[in-house]
C-alpha cells in the first residue's frame, strides 16, 4: 500500500454524498483527507477510525473526532444514529471479515443516513488478462495491492449490501484504461478520457471499471 492511499481526499466519495449540514463517520480515514474536503464543503461534523498512528495522528489535526485504533475491535465513543453518513472509502478489501465490519457500524447511522463504501473491481480487464496469461502479481497498490485480504465484483458488492439490510441507490463505476494512473502521461490520460466518454458507459462498463462505489439506506423496517 503506498502513502497517497491515506491521503487520498477522494473526489469520487465526496460526489456521492451532499455534504452541507451533515455528519460524518469516516471509517478508515488515514489522514483525513477526505474529512478536511467534507468539512471544506459544509459538514457540520466529521469523525474518523484509523488504525495506522502516522496518519491518525495527522486525522486528529483534520477531523472533529480521531479513534486510534482496530476498526473492528476498538471501542466506539459514538451515539446511536449519530451520523447521517457512514463511510468505506477502499476499506473493506482490507479486512477479513467485510460484512461484520460494516454491521459493527450500522448503529451509528441514522435512520434515513447513508453507508458509502468504495472497493476495487477484481473484474477490471488488465487483472483477468493478468489472470488469463498467468502473470499474475501482487503490487504495491490498486486492485492486486498485496495488503487485500477480500476481493470484489460488482454483483459480490451488491450482494454483500443486501445482506446487510441496504438497499443501494446509486452505483458509481470508476473507469480507467490503465491500472496506474501516475505513470500513463498526456496521451494516457487523453485515451482514458477518451474511453470514458465512449466505451467505458456503453461498452465492457464492469471490465473497465477499476472501482465502485455504492450509496446505500437501510431497507423499511430495518
Amino acid at each position: 500500500m503506498n502513502g497517497d492511499y491515506y491521503g487520498d481526499p477522494r473526489p469520487d466519495v465526496q460526489a456521492a454524498v451532499t455534504a452541507a449540514g451533515r455528519r460524518f463517520l469516516d471509517v478508515g480515514c488515514g489522514r483525513g483527507a477526505l474529512g478536511a474536503a467534507l468539512k471544506a464543503a459544509g459538514a457540520a461534523y466529521v469523525a474518523g477510525v484509523e488504525r495506522h498512528p502516522p496518519a491518525a495522528a495527522e486525522a486528529r489535526q483534520q477531523l472533529d473526532l480521531l479513534v486510534e485504533g482496530d476498526l473492528t475491535t476498538t471501542p466506539l465513543p459514538f451515539a446511536p444514529g449519530e451520523f447521517d453518513y457512514v463511510v468505506f472509502a477502499d476499506v473493506l478489501e482490507h479486512v477479513p471479515d467485510p460484512e461484520a465490519v460494516v454491521r459493527r457500524y450500522l448503529p451509528y447511522l441514522s435512520s434515513g443516513g447513508r453507508v458509502v463504501v468504495s472497493v476495487p473491481n477484481m473484474r477490471f480487464y488488465l487483472v483477468l488478462l493478468r489472470l488469463g496469461s498467468d502473470r499474475w502479481a501482487y503490487t504495491d497498490s490498486g486492485v492486486r495491492d498485496r495488503t487485500h485480504l477480500r476481493i470484489f465484483t460488482r454483483r459480490s458488492l451488491l450482494a454483500m449490501l443486501v445482506s446487510l439490510g441496504l438497499t443501494v441507490e446509486r452505483l458509481h463505476r470508476n473507469h480507467r484504461l490503465l491500472e496506474d494512473q501516475s505513470r500513463i502521461g498526456r496521451f494516457g490520460a487523453l485515451a482514458t478520457r477518451v474511453v470514458r466518454s465512449t466505451l467505458a458507459p456503453w461498452l465492457f462498463r464492469e471490465l473497465l471499471t477499476f472501482q465502485y462505489v455504492a450509496v446505500a439506506r437501510r431497507r423499511a423496517g430495518r
